[in-house]
């Protein structure tokens, strides 16, 4: 993002308000985090950790409460990288999928326009309505590209 950390939180503030929910302090210290987290993955335990290393005790049920709101408004998006706990990524001012390595752990953000073409394909011929937000797309990049020259790893 090519916002200042203090741009990027008020760009979050004005979405949280904008939707029509309230800006309460424990929104102000997620928020706080995940400005801070910019383009990372947390999970739910880090961002609780980073509230409270911040100086503020909010209960778990509230920050899962907190990140579903943040989820619905378009904020945040829950995401799957492969068999790990799930982890909440930064939205606010564009939408992209994530191509994550399984090899070295590398994400590459690719723009939704960019694989738009594989979700028309999709509802095309399968009548399905892929929502591929939730889960990464996992592969591996172009440093650790199997060697044998079999296509799957």
């Amino acid at each position: 993002m090519a916002l200042s950390r203090t741009s990027l939180e008020t760009a979050i503030h004005e979405k949280i308000r904008s939707s029509g929910l309230r800006l309460t302090m424990p929104r102000r210290a997620i928020c706080s985090v995940l400005s801070a987290h910019e383009e990372e993955f947390l999970t739910t335990s880090e961002i609780l950790s980073a509230v409270e290393m911040n100086g503020l005790a909010i209960d778990p049920s509230t920050v899962y409460r907190t990140l579903d709101d943040f989820a619905e408004i378009g904020l945040v998006h829950h995401i799957h990288l492969g068999s790990q706990p799930g982890q909440w990524h930064l939205t606010v001012d564009h939408d992209h999928q994530h191509l994550v390595c399984e090899s070295c752990g590398r994400t590459t953000l690719v723009p939704t326009i960019e694989i738009e073409p594989l979700f028309e394909v999709l509802r095309r011929s399968y009548g399905f309505h892929a929502s591929l937000h939730h889960f990464a797309i996992l592969g591996t990049c172009a440093d650790c590209e199997p060697s044998d020259g079999h296509p799957h790893g």
